[in-house]
């Protein structure tokens, strides 16, 4: 009772102050809610008002501007509505001000503003009926600078007003800092207070207990080491009795968290274990299952399969509907599998579209072997509906058989990859089994990307240009630099066979920072030779693309090369956009804020709604040469190819066509409207010296003979 007594007491005594510092706090919280919410509203009108008035300028310039090349009345009628409109939401900012404000003089100031704004109105609206008209040219300019004058006084009484109206807002804010600075350190002394009254209680009643505590203290005891089964005896009615109750409440939570820990650690467990997506298997938990695998066959003398399987056309799916559908596949995928399969074998993703299938206790002859991979590409070739699209993919298949292809985890999974390598050359949905000759490819693969790793410091690479030709005057406006690998063993390798090795490798990033700077020193060059200014197309991969760095990258080249931005363009891709189409948006800006024009290369390939392509700040679409290679021959190629050319123009884009060769398709896309042509029909991709003569006879300029090339800059490879 001496307990409950003495800390009743002191409960009632913070519970008491604690109400009235409560209903004090409510009660001025309340006013300088009120009050801030009113200062900050005036500073925000105030700024609309001031945006409103440049907006209306905006407008006002735009009608000037247009108005020598559509006359007065059309460009009144384009751009007076949206000026008007600009004042007069500045006016309603200005009649919300009044409202709110309480200060005379604010008002005072508001009403001038107003005032000034009808002036500027009035005089705009009588400027452009004298502008034009014969014999009033005198009258025109006064009323000209009569609105003018209204426009600047209105800005000035504007900005001041914002100025006041922040002011006042920061000064507000600082008296509620200081008010809540004091209301704290008044908290603390009444905490401080009622702390001091605590201990002063405590310490009479401390005097006046006489019970022992040592079977709470032995209770304690065994919850500390561990024992949470561990209870108090109870049946006092004291507060050693609540006392005990209360630690007996403890000791079972404890315990009730001890198995939710245990819970959520093996939830973790089969996360580090597990695919995220699919729910399968890992590559951490690969190894397990193999060693597991080879140890039993080691056992009871039987076999072990690795499978590795890829899915064709997976990559197709992904850069046309979407990374969305692209998951929801292989969730497909990895459900089929894992249905054909016993319950002993192990479905396994290792990552992107390959899974390996460790196939456990296999008989010694093998011949169960092959019909389960039947049923493995039957499954895996069967259609899948995602959404209202229809999709179909097929397998590739490699397998390698414990021990006879690999005595260990990692030389089974390698010869299995390069019996799926050879599967998928063989025309792929195929299953192959592991033979020695089958490394070839794989030591080939390696070799080249050692090769590709050297060719970045050794200078190998050179660029070819393709020019870019107007179709009306036949001049040249543009070239696209397109790398070529010299090997000084295998000669001349196509971007196609080492292009697919840098993005893997990551060293696509070098090379393209490689050919940025050099098709930037290259263009200046030719303009330094008194060729005609164009810009330079430069492809950017989609691992380029998402480096941080790559603005800085552009910015330096262009800074270095002298070239003004205006003459290099930077090729993407609809499905490198699409990928994150926001942070996309944000790196192609800036590159647009820059100077550098920007276009879709491959359009119609990808997979990009119209909504997001009219956000897009780019200057041209380049119609893939897919859509090109079949005209006129192939009518849907034809409608395909229209209809590209009739949205580009739609969104003011001008519309390029690549892979041009013959005569016949030159006319069709002259017929359409196309308005420039790249392809071997005018070049082949040549040298800089080439292209430069090229450009001379198009342009009909002699020879200076001065050389337009400029040597490759090396970047060192990351």
């Amino acid at each position: 009772m001496e307990i409950a007594l003495g800390f009743g007491v002191v409960i009632a005594l913070m519970l008491a102050l604690a109400a009235a510092s409560y209903l004090s706090e409510q009660r001025s919280a309340a006013a300088i809610d009120k009050l801030l919410n009113s200062d900050n509203r005036m500073a925000d009108l105030s700024l609309r008002s001031s945006l409103a008035m440049y907006k209306a300028r905006d407008a006002e310039n735009e009608l000037l501007l247009s108005a020598d090349r559509l006359g007065v009345a059309q460009a009144s009628e384009r751009s007076l509505p949206a000026m008007q409109n600009h004042l007069l939401d500045m006016r309603e900012y200005l009649a919300s001000l009044r409202i709110i404000s309480a200060d005379p003089q604010f008002r005072d100031q508001v009403d001038r503003i107003e005032a000034q704004t009808r002036r500027y109105e009035d005089g705009f609206l009588a400027f452009i009926e004298q502008r034009g008209k014969e014999g009033r040219l005198g009258s025109a300019h006064e009323f000209r600078q009569n609105y003018v004058d209204a426009a600047v006084a209105i800005e000035s009484s504007v900005e001041a007003l914002h100025t006041a109206a922040t002011r006042h807002a920061l000064q507000t804010r600082s008296d509620v800092e200081r008010a809540a600075r004091f209301s704290r350190w008044a908290a603390v002394a009444m905490v401080a207070l009622a702390t001091l009254l605590g201990v002063v209680v405590a310490r009479i009643v401390s005097q006046r207990i006489t019970g022992s505590i040592a079977q709470l203290v032995a209770f304690s005891r065994r919850v500390a080491s561990g024992d949470f089964s561990a209870r108090a005896q109870q049946g006092r009615a004291d507060e050693f009795g609540i006392l005990a109750n209360a630690m007996n409440q403890m000791a079972e939570s404890i315990e009730n968290s001890k198995v939710l820990l245990e819970s959520a650690a093996d939830t973790l467990e089969h996360q580090a274990t597990h695919d995220v997506l699919t729910g399968l298997p890992n590559r951490a938990l690969l190894d397990d299952r193999l060693k597991q695998a080879i140890s039993y066959a080691d056992r009871y003398g039987r076999l072990m399969t690795v499978v590795f399987v890829n899915l064709d056309g997976f990559k197709l799916v992904n850069d046309s509907l979407g990374r969305k559908a692209g998951d929801e596949l292989l969730k497909v995928m990895a459900g089929r599998m894992s249905r054909r399969l016993r319950s002993v074998d192990t479905v396994v993703r290792t990552g992107g579209d390959e899974f390996v299938i460790v196939l456990f206790d296999q008989p010694g002859d093998g011949t169960e072997i092959a019909p389960a991979l039947h049923r493995l590409l039957e499954a895996i070739a069967q259609p899948v509906q995602i959404g209202s699209q229809g999709i179909q993919v097929t397998g590739s298949l490699g397998v390698a058989t414990y021990p006879a292809d690999g005595t260990d985890a990692d030389a089974l999974l390698m010869n299995a990859d390069a019996a799926m390598s050879c599967a998928k050359a063989s025309g792929r949905n195929n299953f192959q089994f592991y033979a020695a000759e089958m490394n070839g490819p794989i030591r080939d693969k390696l070799a080249m990307r050692e090769g590709l790793r050297n060719a970045i410091a050794r200078g190998e690479f050179h660029l070819a240009y393709q020019p870019q030709v107007e179709m009306r005057s036949g001049r040249v406006t543009g070239v696209e630099a397109l790398i070529r690998w010299q090997h000084p063993e295998h000669g001349l390798i196509s971007p196609a066979q080492f292009i697919p090795l840098a993005e893997e490798t990551g060293l696509v990033v070098p090379i393209g920072e490689w050919v940025l700077r050099t098709a930037c020193f290259q263009n200046r060059a030719w303009q330094d030779a008194g060729l005609p200014a164009f810009s330079v197309s430069v492809n950017v991969s989609a691992r380029q693309f998402r480096e941080r760095t790559l603005i800085e990258q552009v910015a330096q080249a262009l800074e270095e090369s002298g070239l003004d931005a205006r003459f290099l363009e930077l090729e993407l891709t609809e499905s490198l956009i699409m990928e994150d189409l926001e942070k996309a948006l944000l790196s192609m800006k800036a590159l647009q804020a820059m100077g550098v024009q920007l276009s879709i290369d491959d359009f119609g390939t990808g997979y990009s709604s119209l909504s997001a392509l009219k956000r897009f700040p780019i200057a041209r679409l380049k119609i893939d040469q897919a859509f090109v290679r079949d005209i006129p021959d192939d009518e849907e190629d034809k409608t395909i190819v229209k209809a590209v050319i009739s949205l580009g123009h739609e969104l003011n884009l001008k519309v390029i066509a690549e892979g041009v060769e013959t005569e016949q398709q030159l006319e069709f896309l002259r017929t359409s409207g196309c308005d420039e042509i790249q392809g071997y029909f005018f070049s082949r991709p040549v040298s800089p010296s080439e292209l430069a003569a090229f450009v001379r006879r198009r342009f009909g300029i002699a020879d200076a003979g001065r050389r337009p090339d400029v040597r490759p800059r090396k970047i060192a490879a990351r």
